[in-house]
């Protein structure tokens, strides 16, 4: 689980990660996670290689929870 800023930062990172090949989606992140409004993006795969495309398009990312 990518955990993003804002709503509209897992918005864009989940269709980013669509053009890339990945199944991801957005969510509302559990509140034990809570980091800026909440919002985060479910993916699996290569996390090295998802947070890579996500930075180069300027997604900020505040954590990576690995489940």
């Amino acid at each position: 689980m990518i955990i993003t800023g804002t709503i509209t930062y897992a918005i864009r990172g989940r269709d980013i990660l669509r053009k890339h090949g990945y199944s991801a989606n957005m969510e509302k992140t559990k509140s034990t996670l809570n980091h800026g409004c909440g919002y985060s993006i479910s993916v699996s795969g290569n996390i090295d290689e998802i947070t890579e495309i996500l930075r180069s398009s300027a997604i900020k990312i505040l954590d990576i929870n690995k489940q």
